[in-house]
């Protein structure tokens, strides 16, 4: 490194070693001052390559290195190596002196003429010269040809440092083929490499409500575990976000990616925090809930939603159904039936594709089938709450929209964007621009989707990866997953993807939004102050929930009950004593 141009004034004496023995020592004594032993840069092919071919591949290096290394005229033990230790020598014609290398094939230099057309004619004369200068007079002329010398391990004279090889390198050293492996080759240095790698936490538990999330969860753990990434992933799925969150509570399950509204549901009922989030577009994790309809469809506008068909992302999700019943309750659009949303939206809205709305873990009281009329799924995928049901999500909701007969649609800001314009390849959304849809806005107007901070229904927090919290909190566990999720954005997080590669941020062709929003641009670590589901959700949330769910913070009057009855016996047993 001090030879190259930008140290060139340094000294050596400079620098010291550092031993493991807590001395310091002159950079010269490396063999007694050192940190051990590993092996050096390799060349490596692919391994569907024959031994045949990687015999070739030898073959060849082995006669670069002697034309155009100086580093075996220097060493013959070096000469050894490259040759296996057989003292093979592919080429018995071979002088070392480079000035006659090809004397074999009967050069003669003195019958070179530059000016001659046919100069060519013999054998191998045009062959590069590995000598640096050599004086060759040509025939009637005092002048000399002057021949570039090319050193293989020779980095300087290209302005950088270690190009394609080391530049200390002197030669290559042949790997029989018993040892062409990375274990074999690294032996016990791949001790270090696995040391490196190794958790405290042994596996992490992902839950899954769907087969094709399942499936994509599959392969995530087959990309994390070919980049020996640690914890190793764990893939589980159950019948509904509901199962996944008492799962996580008992710890047979670790993580889920949960919307905001069941981010609410998971720390109120089920004690989980958030600790990491999605980011979008606007480089924060959150979005705006906009609603959206066709801009041929003249007649539909938000505050007056009456007899409508609508499609919304799911039950008690945030940008599907809190924020947009929230608003038309508190403006008094929709009567609110007490807190009753369900009652509301189903007698106010003809027809509606809101995913869950007739399932009993979403919907203890009664069911409107009028609220799954737009829904496509078929047999028990019908109007479930999870990516088996068609119009499920915000990418669902817009396909209800498209081709379910729906007149207005709630979802994030960014999914029509992600979806029109030949951004999608299915059938559905083939023919979709963005000019045929319009935003709708709580004026009563009308915009277009890139104004979507100006109409909009509410900013709302990202989705969010949760785990346990409360007696269960395990930081140590915690900070295993994050350091997994942002190796693991790291190295898949891109969305160019083919038949070949994973990527978390994308589905397959008929799917979407699977574990991960394809929208995601990367996973966001929540501050521990924050790790709280009211914190992380805001007080804008929390409000909206209150309007649109009678129970919304009864788990935490259930919880304290027997203390007021406590507190109440107390008081009473004071006013007799006083008496």
């Amino acid at each position: 490194m001090l030879e190259t141009p930008e140290f060139k004034n340094i000294s050596p004496e400079r620098f010291e070693l550092l031993c493991r023995d807590g001395r310091r020592v002159p950079i010269s004594e490396f063999r007694q001052c050192n940190w051990g032993l590993i092996p050096s840069d390799a060349i490596v092919t692919s391994s569907a390559r024959t031994f045949l071919e990687r015999k070739k591949y030898q073959k060849f290096l082995k006669k670069i290195i002697e034309l155009y290394s100086d580093g075996l005229k220097e060493d013959p033990q070096l000469q050894a190596a490259l040759n296996g230790n057989r003292g093979l020598n592919y080429n018995n014609n071979y002088n070392n002196d480079r000035n006659n290398a090809y004397d074999n094939f009967n050069y003669n230099s003195q019958n070179y003429d530059q000016y001659n057309r046919n100069r060519f004619s013999n054998a191998r004369n045009d062959r590069l010269d590995s000598s640096f200068t050599t004086d060759r007079t040509t025939d009637n002329l005092n002048t000399s040809v002057q021949y570039e010398k090319f050193n293989i391990f020779e980095s300087k004279r290209y302005g950088r440092t270690n190009l394609l090889f080391q530049d200390v390198a002197k030669s290559l050293a042949v790997i029989n083929e018993d040892d062409q492996s990375f274990s074999k080759y690294l032996q016990s240095s791949i001790d270090y490499i696995y040391g490196l790698r190794e958790c405290p936490v042994p596996a992490m538990t992902l839950c899954v409500t769907s087969d094709p999330e399942l499936e994509k969860c599959i392969k995530m753990r087959i990309a994390l575990k070919a980049q020996i990434l640690k914890p190793e992933l764990i893939c589980k799925k159950m019948h509904s976000h509901i199962n996944c969150m008492q799962w996580i509570q008992s710890g047979k399950a670790d993580i889920a990616v949960f919307d905001a509204g069941d981010v609410y549901t998971a720390g109120l009922t089920y004690d989980l925090i958030p600790f990491m989030s999605e980011v979008y577009n606007l480089g924060e994790p959150e979005y705006y809930v906009v609603a959206v309809a066709k801009e041929e469809d003249r007649d539909t506008e938000l505050t007056y939603l009456k007899g409508k068909y609508t499609c919304h992302t799911g039950i008690n999700t945030a940008a599907g159904w809190t924020y947009p019943l929230a608003h038309m309750i508190s403006n008094g659009w929709i009567r609110p039936y007490g807190c009753d949303s369900i009652r509301a939206a189903a007698e106010y809205f003809t027809k509606s594709c809101i995913p869950g709305a007739i399932s009993n873990e979403y919907n203890t009281g009664v069911p409107y089938d009028s609220m799954c009329d737009l829904c496509h799924g078929t047999s028990y995928r019908y109007c479930r709450r999870d990516a088996s049901e068609d119009y499920y999500g915000h990418t669902g909701a817009f396909r209800c929209l498209v081709e379910g007969g729906g007149h207005v649609a709630f979802m994030k800001h960014t999914t029509v964007m992600e979806n029109t314009g030949g951004k999608r390849k299915e059938w559905w959304a083939r023919n979709a621009l963005n000019d045929d849809f319009e935003l709708l806005c709580t004026d009563g107007k009308r915009a277009e989707l890139q104004d979507y901070k100006k109409c909009n229904l509410g900013k709302v927090k990202a989705n969010a990866i949760v785990t346990r919290g409360g007696v269960n909190y395990n930081e140590t566990e915690i900070n295993a997953y994050i350091n997994l999720l942002t190796y693991a954005q790291q190295l898949y997080g891109r969305k160019n993807v083919d038949a070949f590669s994973f990527s978390m941020f994308s589905s397959p062709i008929n799917y979407y939004d699977l574990i991960f929003q394809d929208a995601t641009r990367q996973l966001k670590v929540i501050p521990p102050n924050q790790r709280r589901y009211d914190i992380y959700l805001g007080s804008d949330f929390m409000r909206a929930r209150r309007i649109t769910d009678c129970h919304a913070g009864s788990m935490k009057i259930s919880t304290s009950f027997p203390m007021i009855l406590f507190l109440t016996a107390s008081l009473i047993y004071l006013v007799r004593i006083s008496f």
